[in-house]
C-alpha cells in the first residue's frame, strides 16, 4: 500500500508522524507516552495502567459521557492499551472529522482530573479486570510466561495490571505524579493516518500539544541476562493444561531480528508452520498451537503456546523437542523459507491497507528507532534472510540457558513440564 510518511519534531520534544493516504474515507490518530509498565517503581506496580484507565473518566471541559458521545456521534471509536515500554490512546473516524477527534484526544491527554471518586471507582473496575484475566487460562498464561522469562523482582515480570495489593495501596497524590512525569512532551509521539495534510495536520498539533512541558526522564532497569526459569499454576478445575514454552532471543533492535522473525513464522505463526502441522494436522494432540516473539529495546522472547488435555502432555513436549532439534541441526530449504516470506510480507501488505495499522506502524516506528521505518525497508531485510541465517538464529535461541516454561492446568501437567529438557 503506497503512502506517504511526514516527520515533524517540535520545540517542546513531541514528535508527530502523519501518513497520507488521500484514498481513504478514514483518519486514525494515535496519542502514546513512552511510558509503560516497565518504567514503574515496585511498590508502584500496575500505576502506569491505573493512569491510563483514568484519562478517560474526564477533564475539567469533558467528563466521561461527554468524552464518549463527542467521538461517537461523529461515528467514531476511541481506545487505550498499556503495555511494558509505552501507553497509546487512539481514535479512528472519518477524516472530515479530524479537528474534533485530535481536540477530545489531546484533551483527555493532557487534562485528567483524577476525580477521589473515579479513582475508587477505577480501583475497583481493574480489580475486576484482574479477576476476569484469572479466569481466562489463556490471558492468565502470559503473565506467568513474563514471570518465568524476566522473574517477579524485574518490572517485566510483573503484571501490567498490578496486583490487589500493589492498586490498594496507590494514592491519588502517586497517581498524580506519575502522570505529570510520564505524559510529558519529550515523552510523547504522536501518529496521524489518512486522508490528511501534513501541514494543517502540524498545525492543528502544535496548538493543543506545542505548550506540553518536558518532565524528568524516566530510566528503566535493564533486562537480566538469560536464564533458565519455570512458573506453573495448579488449576484442578480446568480440562485443560495450557502450556509456553519460551526462549530468551533479539531486542527489537538486534540486527538479527529478521531472522528470528523468520524463524517465528516457520515454527508456529500459521497453519503451514511446523508447530501447527505436527502437532495438530499429524498428531491431533491439540486444537490450539501457535507461536510469538515478545520484543523489548534491551531483550525479546520467542515461545511458543499451546492448550491440550493433559494426557497429552508428554507426547506433545516430545514432538516440540524433536522441531526444535531440527531447526538447530539442519537448514531449511529455500522454498520453505520464500513461502514463510510471501507469508509474513503478504499479511503485512494487507494490514497497511488499513489506516489504523499505518497508524501503529509510523507511530511505533518512532517510538523504537525515533525515526521512520518504512515498510519496504522490513521487506528488503526480510528478503535479505537466508536458510543459514535461520539455522544459526535456532542455535542461538534454543539453548538449554535461555529456556522458560509456563503453564496453567492441573498440577499432573506441571509437573511434566518442570522435569522437561527440550533442547539438550
Amino acid at each position: 500500500m503506497k503512502s506517504d510518511t511526514e516527520i515533524t519534531t517540535f520545540e517542546n520534544g513531541v514528535q508527530l508522524a502523519t501518513t497520507a493516504m488521500p484514498h481513504m474515507e478514514s483518519v486514525a490518530v494515535g496519542f502514546w507516552t513512552q511510558i509503560g509498565s516497565r518504567h514503574e517503581d515496585f511498590d508502584e506496580n500496575g500505576i502506569a495502567h491505573f493512569v491510563e484507565h483514568l484519562l478517560f473518566k474526564g477533564t475539567p471541559t469533558r467528563s466521561a459521557p461527554e468524552i464518549s458521545r463527542q467521538i461517537e456521534r461523529l461515528g467514531a471509536t476511541l481506545d487505550g492499551f498499556t503495555v511494558e515500554d509505552h501507553t497509546c490512546y487512539h481514535v479512528k473516524g472519518p477524516s472530515d472529522h479530524l479537528e474534533p477527534l485530535v481536540e477530545v484526544l489531546a484533551d483527555l491527554y493532557r487534562f485528567p482530573v483524577f476525580d477521589p471518586r473515579d479513582i475508587e471507582a477505577e480501583r475497583n473496575v481493574i480489580f475486576e479486570e484482574i479477576a476476569m484475566i484469572r479466569d481466562q487460562p489463556s490471558q492468565m498464561l502470559e503473565d506467568l510466561l513474563s514471570e518465568a522469562a524476566w522473574g517477579m523482582e524485574h518490572p517485566l515480570g510483573k503484571p501490567i495490571t498490578g496486583t490487589e495489593i500493589t492498586l490498594t495501596g496507590i494514592s491519588r497524590n502517586e497517581l498524580l505524579r506519575f502522570f505529570q512525569r510520564a505524559y510529558a512532551s519529550q515523552e510523547t509521539v504522536i501518529s496521524v493516518a489518512g486522508n490528511i495534510d501534513h501541514a494543517k495536520t502540524a498545525e492543528l498539533i502544535q496548538e493543543r500539544m506545542g505548550d506540553l512541558v518536558r518532565s524528568e526522564p524516566f530510566d528503566f532497569e535493564i533486562a537480566d541476562p538469560p536464564m533458565q526459569g519455570f512458573a506453573f499454576e495448579a488449576r484442578e478445575d480446568l480440562e485443560q493444561a495450557q502450556l509456553a514454552v519460551g526462549f530468551r532471543g533479539c531486542s527489537r533492535i538486534d540486527s538479527d531480528r529478521y531472522a528470528m522473525k523468520m524463524l517465528n513464522v516457520l515454527l508456529g505463526e500459521n497453519m503451514s508452520s511446523r508447530l501447527f502441522q505436527v502437532l495438530r494436522e499429524e498428531l491431533g494432540l491439540c486444537y490450539e498451537v501457535q507461536s510469538d516473539i515478545m520484543a523489548f529495546e534491551d531483550a525479546g522472547l520467542l515461545h511458543a503456546y499451546l492448550a491440550l488435555d493433559p494426557e497429552n502432555v508428554t507426547a506433545a513436549l516430545d514432538s516440540i523437542a524433536g522441531i526444535l532439534k531440527s531447526f538447530r541441526s539442519q537448514a531449511i530449504s529455500e522454498s520453505e523459507l520464500e513461502e514463510a516470506k510471501s507469508y509474513l510480507i503478504g499479511q503485512s501488505r494487507i494490514a497497511l491497507e488499513n489506516t489504523a495499522a499505518q497508524m501503529m506502524w509510523a507511530g511505533e516506528s518512532l517510538l523504537t528507532f525515533q525515526e521512520w521505518t518504512s515498510p519496504a525497508s522490513v521487506f528488503d531485510r526480510i528478503h535479505e534472510v537466508t536458510p543459514e541465517d535461520v539455522q544459526q538464529m535456532a542455535q542461538r535461541v534454543f539453548q538449554p540457558q535461555n529456556m522458560v516454561v509456563a503453564g496453567i492446568g492441573p498440577h499432573s501437567a506441571g509437573l511434566e513440564l518442570n522435569r522437561w529438557d527440550l533442547v539438550s
